[in-house]
């Protein structure tokens, strides 16, 4: 199945992982989701194991969607900032 999203300036390929992170992020429009809860809703992770992924995504998914796309609030977590 074609993941694929679109943030004014062309549709580009998501894959699986970046897809639900923004599909997440989409659905809580204008909250703050911390990284821990992110980790439960996107990769099933009932604690936090210690990793970066969820900030690894982001960076990936504002590659290709725009650097303005999600924003980090430090110590808080993600939210998206278009749409």
């Amino acid at each position: 199945m074609a993941r694929r999203a679109d943030s004014g300036a062309g549709s580009v390929p998501l894959s699986e992982r970046e897809f639900l992170l923004l599909r997440e992020l989409m659905r809580s429009r204008g909250q703050t989701l911390s990284n821990e809860l992110l980790l439960e809703r996107v990769w099933g992770y009932r604690f936090d194991p210690g990793t970066n992924v969820v900030d690894v995504y982001v960076r990936r998914l504002r590659a290709k969607l725009g650097q303005g796309s999600i924003e980090m609030l430090r110590g808080e977590g993600h939210r998206v900032a278009i749409g």
